[in-house]
């Protein structure tokens, strides 16, 4: 088959043919229909900003497609059914796994990353890790549930705990704050605040309906700001892991709130004034990918009509161009939130 291979010490993937192994128990075979471009990939490209356990590597992680074929004792799927892959793999054994909170595995594996992706026509991954795909969702919808919107419904609903009513303020609104934006919506929220410094990212949040729009640049206080806006926040969600304005984001926030941090940062984390924490009783989170509900309820989500994704699909490309996808995200040219890759063609 035919994927998109990362070498040691190169920023960009090398379009090769490759062979699968063979199919083990437990495991099933799905041709890739389409496969989201996300800025984990960039990281392990163009920035090198993550190393790889194992290399050469076949990247990509937000999937979905279709089984061709299935192994021994496989009893869920069949061939021709319409599936999501996970993007993060448990080990299935451990405490964290049984509860269903496999992204808390230790010897948690990311699809593209410990394990070879979906930039390729076809992967083999154990039946525990799918998720039935039903005909009503687009397999370009569909793929980016592994990722792109299960992350950010993680941190708004079971991390950020959001009730109707809330008041929610998000920062960074890329590929994973900008569906935090329609989620903490179709969840709830009374009122949505973006802010951002690239211009791009909040007018993808002002089509996906956020109440006010905010240019961090613009401002000498995103907190008192905040205030001016909202009178103050109950839910605040981080998805851009730049973390020097938060002591005064936090004075923004109501008594009972929340904050969440979900951008992945070298950043120090500070609060000098650790007493409006306490006096607020605030609480603050790290949200890392999500646990087993999420897939499940966000199709559900999309089926009851909560959930519209197509504003996300920016544009769907062969394989051969990933690579120029991936410098495209990497430059923001054409304000993307998520370019699709089709191993196998047009869907």
């Amino acid at each position: 088959m035919k994927a998109g291979v990362l070498y040691q010490n190169e920023s960009h993937l090398k379009i090769e043919d490759v062979n699968l192994p063979e199919l083990k128990p437990n495991q099933v075979k799905v041709d890739i229909k389409c496969c989201g471009v996300c800025g984990s990939d960039i990281h392990m490209t163009i920035h090198k900003q993550v190393r790889l356990k194992h290399y050469p590597t076949i990247l990509g992680h937000e999937a979905a497609g279709v089984v061709r074929e299935v192994g021994e004792n496989v009893t869920k799927f069949k061939k021709g059914d319409r599936v999501v892959i996970a993007s993060g793999l448990g080990c299935g054994k451990c405490k964290q796994c049984l509860g269903g909170m496999h992204n808390l595995c230790a010897d948690i594996q990311v699809l593209g990353a410990e394990m070879n992706g979906a930039f390729a026509e076809q992967v083999h991954i154990e039946e525990r890790h799918l998720t039935f795909l039903p005909d009503a969702i687009p397999f370009d919808q569909g793929a980016i549930l592994a990722d792109a919107v299960s992350t950010p419904y993680h941190a708004v609903k079971y991390v950020g705990k959001i009730q109707p009513g809330d008041v929610v303020a998000i920062y960074g609104c890329g590929g994973l704050g900008i569906h935090a934006v329609i989620l903490a919506r179709a969840l709830g929220a009374s009122k949505v605040i973006a802010l951002d410094v690239d211009k791009g990212a909040l007018d993808n949040a002002g089509r996906y309906k956020a109440d006010e729009l905010v240019d961090v640049r613009s401002v000498k206080n995103s907190g008192k700001t905040l205030q001016e806006l909202a009178g103050g926040v109950d839910l605040m969600l981080d998805f851009s892991g730049h973390y020097s304005n938060i002591e005064d984001c936090i004075r923004a926030m109501n008594p009972g709130g929340r904050m969440v941090m979900a951008g992945i940062s070298k950043q120090p984390f500070k609060i000098g004034f650790p007493f409006m924490v306490i006096n607020k009783q605030i609480s603050i989170a790290g949200s890392l990918g999500c646990d087993a509900r999420a897939i499940p309820e966000l199709i559900e989500l999309y089926l009851n009509g909560k959930l519209d994704l197509s504003t996300s699909i920016t544009s769907h490309h062969p394989l051969e161009e990933v690579n120029g996808c991936l410098e495209d995200l990497h430059h923001r040219k054409g304000n993307p939130i998520r370019f699709i890759i089709t191993p196998n063609g047009k869907v």
